[in-house]
């Protein structure tokens, strides 16, 4: 082979390279386009037991609509604990509802595409969720540092963590229904507040006008 063909050969090898590696890079952008187009739910694999409801199909629509009197049940079996006044009793019961509100907000959570909370999903996103909201309010019940508050303390953090819970699912839920002139949100946000009233949260604890907490009897 002579210099001349050598040199054409060499430069034609070369623009063939060029021109393989820009229909690689211009495919692998295509392929990043196209994925990131796509729902977030279907870039990762779904579970076996993923749910997506919407209000468009009537049985999730049922199971919005239950929601209120779930509560009322949840409140009603954990009143008796409250009521006995007993410190751990009391705890116990509002780790119940607490429990409760974490299933309910799950199911809300299944309005929305998969993992759209975070990479760790629903479930990972309200547990850290409640287990912030713990900490915190424990914390604020001890403005004299670690350990000052006493027993009373579990049983206050317990409730503000619940009415926290509480609040999260009536925004979820107002912003699940959105705007949709079908569903009368306001009627069903009535029912929510009607099954257990916030202000009546953890009724047994009871406080003075100077804020001290004490057990109602």
């Amino acid at each position: 082979m002579s210099i001349k063909d050598y040199s054409y050969a060499a430069g034609s090898g070369a623009l063939a390279f060029a021109f393989a590696l820009a229909a690689i890079t211009l495919h692998r952008r295509n392929d990043k386009i196209a994925e990131q187009s796509l729902p977030a739910e279907f870039k990762d694999e779904l579970p076996d037991d993923y749910i997506r409801r919407s209000l468009d199909e009537p049985t999730d629509v049922r199971l919005f609509e239950s929601l209120p009197e779930l509560k009322a049940i949840a409140h009603r079996i954990a009143q008796p604990g409250w009521d006995s006044g007993v410190t751990i009793e009391m705890r116990k019961s509002t780790y119940d509802v607490v429990d409760f509100y974490e299933i309910i907000w799950l199911k809300l959570a299944e309005f929305y595409p998969f993992k759209h909370f975070g990479k760790g999903g629903a479930a990972a996103h309200i547990k850290a969720y409640i287990r912030e909201r713990y900490k915190f309010h424990w914390a604020k019940h001890e403005p004299g540092g670690p350990g000052t508050g006493g027993t009373i303390v579990g049983v206050l953090t317990g409730g503000d963590v619940m009415q926290d819970l509480d609040r999260l699912i009536v925004e979820t839920a107002t912003a699940v229904v959105g705007y949709r002139d079908n569903f009368d949100f306001t009627a069903w946000h009535t029912r929510w507040e009607g099954a257990y009233p916030l202000d009546n949260a953890n009724p047994s604890i009871k406080r003075t006008p100077n804020g001290a907490a004490y057990f109602k009897r």
